[in-house]
């Protein structure tokens, strides 16, 4: 190798490495901020809409529960991953008998 293409090469490579140093120090500066507890200003929660809904738990689960998703849910979630699959390379020169029916609900 011609000793020109050997420099362009190694500066290319320092380049890359000091643009990956200078980028990690950023980030660890940046999370070394963000997580200093004595810069902490502290913000407190609001919790008077938790407090009735704790509440409600404690009395009666069944009851805070949410409602049960209906199958025409669940039918529609098999659809979108039928309709994904059928996407995929593997299966776009199927035959027409072969490709599942599209159910409504």
């Amino acid at each position: 190798m011609p000793s020109l293409e050997v420099i362009i090469r190694l500066t290319v490579v320092a380049a890359l490495a000091s643009f990956l140093y200078a980028k990690h120090r950023q980030r660890v500066r940046g999370r070394l901020w963000r997580y200093n507890p004595a810069k902490w200003t502290g913000k407190a929660i609001d919790v008077t809409e938790l407090k009735p809904r704790i509440e409600g738990v404690r009395r009666n689960y069944l009851a805070a529960q949410q409602p049960a998703k209906g199958i025409c849910f669940h039918r529609s979630l098999i659809e979108l991953a039928r309709r994904a699959v059928a996407q995929m390379a593997y299966f776009h020169d199927r035959p027409p008998e072969h490709r599942a029916p599209v159910g409504r609900c």
